[in-house]
């Protein structure tokens, strides 16, 4: 979240709004002490009166809820960086989420599949759970892990029975919509250039839109995008969401 301050006021309520409600969603639960074993107590109400189960922490329910805790404790952190960054915040229009109208949605996103699931690569750049396939990918993955967002990996898209694999899609749940990343890196390679021509054409004819459906970094073997530009233009297409979805 270190980089949530170059975010939009808008993006950022939407966003704030998101994590109340999944905190909400998650158990209030309290790490203890009994009999000489650690045990994991989960407090509710019931009709009105405080309600405490407890479970062990070595048992699969206790697993199940400490974990849900350590992760409602990262998102009240998180809550508490927007928080922050929003206090001095303008007024601004809530997102509308009936603007939104693209077939790259939350549907697509939770049905999309990813290269690992049918291949395994034997080399490459590790990167958290992946074998990238350059520095410049494991840049790209760097940048969108500072901002905060949700990405898979070479996601598995089918055009006109032809079957691709950008280097990235991003979901957005403040906007429900997802948007690909391709970074062409050897600009200086001809056939290069003219075997990823076809992709970019195809791409296009399925009714992508740069800029508002794909974001494309570009670079030369010897040199690459810069990370900060990478960041600037992830923020501003997310800005140029804020204004289509006002």
């Amino acid at each position: 979240m270190s980089e949530s301050y170059r975010f939009p006021p808008q993006y950022l309520k939407a966003k704030l709004s998101l994590i109340d409600q999944e905190i909400k969603s998650l158990p209030d639960v309290r790490l203890g002490n009994h009999g000489g074993r650690v045990v994991v107590r989960q407090c509710s109400r019931v009709n009105g009166k405080r309600r405490v189960r407890e479970y062990s922490a070595d048992k699969k329910e206790g697993k199940i809820l400490f974990g849900q805790s350590e992760y409602r404790k990262k998102l009240l952190k998180v809550k508490k960086q927007l928080e922050v960054i929003l206090k001095n915040a303008p007024e601004v229009p809530d997102i509308n989420l009936s603007k939104v109208d693209t077939s790259y949605n939350k549907e697509m996103w939770e049905k999309i599949r990813t290269r690992d699931e049918f291949e395994k690569k034997q080399k490459g750049y590790p990167y958290k759970d992946h074998l990238m396939d350059s520095r410049a990918e494991m840049i790209v993955a760097q940048c969108l892990d500072s901002l905060g967002l949700m990405y898979k990996y070479e996601p598995r898209i089918i055009i006109k029975g032809e079957e691709y694999y950008p280097d990235f899609i991003v979901y957005l749940p403040e906007f429900q919509r997802c948007f690909f990343i391709e970074f062409l890196g050897k600009l200086n390679d001809d056939k290069y250039i003219s075997r990823n021509e076809f992709k970019l054409m195809d791409y296009l004819n399925s009714g992508m839109v740069i800029n508002r459906d794909l974001l494309l970094f570009c670079g030369y073997e010897d040199s690459m995008v810069n990370a900060d530009d990478m960041i600037d233009d992830i923020v501003a297409l997310i800005k140029k969401y804020c204004r289509i979805y006002s």
